[in-house]
């Protein structure tokens, strides 16, 4: 019985594998085994590909939603909040954050994991939408403080949270840390922090006063 050459086998299979891969079919933009596919139906934050530069792919942002810095934080809650079932508006969300914007909730658990963690707005609105729909998020401003110097300004957010808006209580209140930015045009978020209300930490009095 010859001998196998194994060199010379290992040389053919590894033509007939190339041959298989150089037919199968090539698609674009094919994803990494395993990633979380894109939600369809949205314009996603960041998204590339079209001409504009780092703009490329924005939602288009409604003119009396980034006229003001008290605008754009106004329609960062309104954007988030709705009853059971009411699907929020990604495109309207997106729009008020600034290229590579991060959201980061300093404290607690949810959101993929427990925090403190980083995400996009596009992300941040994937993961915490579904969990919206079944409860419900209602959240509000009820007071602010800021200050700026130029094209940026820092505001001091407290909110509170309820399921349903006849909620007697809030199930959550926090400080949102907003960084906004004024490009000359309109208002831009370039990050949000939060830091919810605790049993080991209660909101001071000066933080509740409108």
């Amino acid at each position: 019985m010859p001998r196998l050459n194994f060199r010379v086998v290992g040389r053919v299979v590894g033509i007939v594998a190339l041959t298989l891969l150089a037919s199968l079919p090539f698609t674009a933009g094919a994803q990494e085994p395993g990633a979380t596919p894109a939600p369809s139906g949205h314009s996603m934050h960041g998204s590339s590909g079209a001409p504009g530069g780092h703009m490329a792919g924005l939602p288009k942002a409604a003119p009396a939603d980034v006229a003001s810095s008290e605008a754009i934080v106004a329609a960062y809650y309104e954007a988030l909040s709705g009853p059971v079932g009411k699907k929020r508006d990604w495109n309207r969300f997106l729009s008020l954050f600034f290229p590579g914007a991060r959201l980061l909730p300093a404290e607690g658990k949810g959101h993929s994991g427990t925090m403190p963690h980083t995400f996009s707005p596009s992300k941040y609105l994937y993961d915490t939408e579904s969990n919206m729909l079944q409860e419900g998020y209602v959240v509000k401003e009820i007071a602010h403080r800021s200050e700026g110097f130029g094209k940026i300004l820092h505001v001091w957010s407290t909110y509170e949270a309820r399921h349903a808006a006849a909620d007697a209580k809030p199930f959550v209140r926090g400080i949102n840390s907003f960084q906004l930015f004024n490009d000359g045009k309109r208002w831009w978020i370039f990050d949000v922090v939060w830091q919810p209300e605790t049993t080991k930490l209660t909101l001071p009095a000066e933080d509740l006063k409108p």
